[in-house]
């Protein structure tokens, strides 16, 4: 099938909210590295900063903020992927400590699976990682973490974290993967991979079953399911774009051009999409996260 260009797609009128965000005292700013909008509406932001974990509310009023001492030390270097559980929990991805956490809103540590204990995981590894990037949950609870960069698959546990399969390998053929970098869930517990080195999306269902695969959308870096909209959101960090995906993977618009200023992205590395429909995005170069709202 033939795709057209991005640029022939229509272009969305989205702002940014300028000056969005209260930051900590003392915040020493570091690449943004992943954000997600809990159950309140409230938003995280996972970054390697001082405070590698800070949460606003949507109006961007500091809630707040961990600093390293209150997790891990190695969260300020590993910090990459998160999400939201269904139970409100949040999911951390250490990439460079080969751990995925889940902790209370309150900071309190509730599940580690992977990490330093554990030997570096091979692809066929139940409980060991090597270079997870990223989270999701399905509507069960089911836990999926893409493993990763230096592995190639998606491993699924349940709401426990008990290993339950995995799928995936490297290459290039569809069910493989270069760089499976995220992972997201629909409201029909579809699963769409990210697989960015691969330049595509991959769409399973929950038990691996290749469903699609999805070209010519540009570079990949991450998704986010627009539960309001039933549609993804997904970030190009190569060219500093945001486009907008219906779910049998035709792009409906983009908006955002590469840049530093305010309402331009730079290597945006994770997106998320509240209740009102509000996006907000994760920039690794320019270590911050920015909140857009539709413009007319």
């Amino acid at each position: 099938m033939l795709v057209p260009p991005l640029e022939a797609q229509p272009e969305l009128r989205y702002k940014p909210v300028v000056g969005w965000g209260e930051l900590p005292d003392g915040y020493v700013s570091g690449q943004g590295m992943a954000v997600a909008v809990d159950h309140q509406g409230g938003v995280w932001f996972y970054n390697r900063g001082s405070h590698p974990l800070i949460q606003f509310s949507s109006d961007g009023s500091l809630i707040q903020s961990w600093k390293e001492d209150k997790t891990l030390s190695t969260h300020q270097a590993a910090a990459h992927g998160m999400a939201v559980g269904p139970d409100g929990g949040i999911w951390l991805v250490a990439r460079d400590s080969h751990a995925v956490y889940k902790y209370s809103a309150a900071g309190r540590t509730l599940l580690m699976i992977g990490g330093f204990a554990a030997s570096l995981g091979s692809n066929e590894a139940p409980y060991a990682f090597n270079l997870p990037a990223g989270v999701a949950h399905d509507s069960e609870g089911n836990v999926y973490i893409a493993d990763g960069y230096g592995n190639a698959r998606i491993v699924k546990y349940d709401a426990s974290g008990t290993y339950v399969k995995h799928w995936g390998g490297p290459g290039t053929a569809d069910g493989q993967f270069d760089v499976v970098h995220g992972v997201v869930l629909d409201s029909r517990d579809r699963l769409y991979a990210v697989d960015r080195s691969n330049q595509r999306i991959q769409v399973f269902d929950t038990d691996g079953k290749q469903l699609a695969t999805w070209n010519g959308l540009g570079t990949p870096w991450n998704l986010a399911y627009d539960r309001r909209a039933d549609v993804l959101w997904m970030c190009d960090g190569d060219l500093g774009r945001i486009s907008k995906l219906s779910l049998d993977g035709k792009v409906l618009g983009w908006f955002g051009s590469d840049g530093s200023e305010p309402g331009q992205l730079h290597q945006v590395h994770s997106i998320a999409v509240d209740r009102d429909g509000a996006i907000y995005a994760a920039e690794t170069v320019n270590g911050r996260i920015q909140k857009f709202v539709r413009g007319d």
